[in-house]
């Protein structure tokens, strides 16, 4: 069994899955998303992302994704959160995290997590487990995100 973080912006959806126990690789995937406005941006999660039937979730006991917060209005990233929500089985446990919230569940010292800090850890984290840094140094930030709040669960 695995869980899985999420994060998003209006431009891609990346979803990093880890074991719930023992070792295992992390897998990444990123899901980009088409059109000139974030309205249709959202629109498109569905064609991008795979769907509440799709086989992609049977091994996947539960989600952790970003709930946006921030200074900015955050309408957009919500419309994209639902989009994305709308893609997860009914059945699935599914855990919005606050950035301060999975940061800190994930061992990141929130008050110098930025994404350059948090993508530091999650790389530290990785490897721990033996991964070497080349192995993640494609993983963009949205990346290190989704692992860390896979690992806050």
């Amino acid at each position: 069994m695995r869980v899985a973080g999420i994060d998003y912006s209006s431009r891609f959806v990346d979803v990093v899955t880890v074991p719930c126990e023992g070792t295992g690789a992390p897998v990444w995937r990123s899901y980009p998303l088409a059109g000139s406005r974030a309205f249709d941006r959202a629109r498109n999660v569905a064609h991008v992302m795979p769907g509440r039937a799709h086989s992609f979730w049977d091994g996947i006991l539960a989600v952790a994704i970003e709930h946006p917060a921030g200074k900015v209005g955050t309408g957009h990233m919500l419309r994209i959160q639902g989009a994305v929500l709308a893609c997860i089985p009914a059945r699935m446990l599914v855990h919005p995290l606050p950035p301060a919230k999975w940061k800190r569940l994930s061992g990141c010292r929130t008050g110098a997590a930025n994404h350059a800090a948090y993508s530091r850890h999650s790389a530290a984290l990785l490897e721990q487990q033996g991964w070497t840094p080349w192995d993640t140094a494609q993983w963009p930030h949205d990346a290190h995100a989704a692992h860390l709040m896979a690992l806050a669960l």
